[in-house]
């Protein structure tokens, strides 16, 4: 059976994999609600589009923000606050998302979402030595994977309350255009193209990576065929030795020679299998990775070129106002 989908309501949308969704979505002739923070540095990416209606409301914002309308079909809630390395522990700040995604599920009520797609991540898991299905037992080790786990049984009770439709996506490791500037991928593309070293671990990890794009008609997928109740880990299926997307990579960004190997150390708490048992996901949607990483990195690294052209300076400019508006309102704060 197939779902309906055509509005849809978002959180987390300037994300790698939101900005992804959307244009998914988008290709699909689907109308799109976003929720978007309006001092989000990623906005910029945000497509100038008649089918995408922006609306600025934060996390904490959810509880109160009533929609213009009540026949929205399917709710993504990818917004997640305190994403950052030094906020991962950070139990405080982490603990608040569980609230927020739950007061997504009300606001989907509100919407007239039949269905609630909910954004986990593989952080749930802990660390395994095996491919990851939806009813492993999670053994989460930082803030941030203890409360996305959290959230995943918290919005599953929520729904069940109101009789919506649920599924919960365990994303492993992403990769493609508007992506995280600091994640393994992009950092290195970028450190070529101005000249810096490329350093890495040993890469000894069996890693998974997933094109964005794939991950987007995953979500998708899963938002018109999923089952109720149903946890998806999204991953390639074709796990394989960090250091061999590492020397792809490399030999396509004609750095191969550069590259420097077991520069960076371990840290104590190193996942070093990382690999999704995407079974479920394809006998429950019929979905399946299209973009093998040999070609996908070549896309990214093309991207990237014209990045630096079209996108680095306003990219820039934006951090220069964000880090100015922090200090205002520091400023304003201490004289209260």
């Amino acid at each position: 059976m197939d779902f309906q989908i055509k509005r849809v309501v978002m959180t987390g949308g300037s994300g790698p994999v939101g900005l992804a969704l959307i244009r998914k979505l988008l290709n699909e002739g689907v109308d799109i609600l976003l929720l978007q923070r309006k001092n989000s540095l990623k906005r910029i990416y945000l497509p100038k589009d008649k089918s995408l209606t922006v609306e600025y409301c934060t996390l904490d914002e959810l509880s109160s923000f009533m929609p213009n309308h009540n026949n929205y079909d399917v709710f993504f809630h990818l917004g997640w606050t305190g994403t950052g390395k030094e906020q991962r522990d950070n139990f405080e700040e982490q603990y608040k998302n569980v609230k927020y995604a739950c007061d997504a599920v009300d606001l989907a009520y509100r919407c007239g979402c039949h269905s609630f797609i909910g954004i986990g991540s593989q952080a749930e898991y802990g660390r395994k030595s095996m491919p990851l299905s939806g009813d492993m037992l999670c053994t989460p080790e930082t803030a941030y994977g203890i409360m996305k786990l959290c959230a995943c049984h918290a919005t599953r009770v929520a729904c069940q309350k109101y009789g919506i439709r649920y599924a919960w996506c365990r994303i492993l490791s992403g990769y493609g255009l508007y992506d995280n500037l600091n994640s393994l991928l992009i950092s290195a593309i970028l450190n070529s193209m101005e000249g810096k070293r490329l350093e890495f671990s040993k890469g000894e990890q069996i890693w998974d990576f997933t094109y964005l794009d794939d991950i987007a008609n995953a979500l998708y997928l899963i938002g018109k065929r999923g089952k109720d109740g149903g946890i998806y880990p999204i991953g390639s299926g074709k796990a394989r030795p960090l250091k061999e997307y590492i020397c792809i990579l490399c030999e396509q960004l004609g750095k191969l020679d550069k590259m420097e190997l077991g520069k960076i150390p371990y840290s104590d708490t190193q996942i070093m299998h990382l690999e999704a048992d995407i079974s479920k996901l394809q006998a429950d949607t019929g979905w399946k990775p299209e973009v093998d990483f040999e070609d996908g990195i070549v896309r990214v690294i093309n991207f990237y070129k014209e990045w630096i052209v079209k996108w680095k300076s306003k990219w820039e400019q934006r951090v220069i106002e964000q880090n100015m508006e922090i200090g205002q309102k520091r400023i304003e704060g201490y004289g209260k």
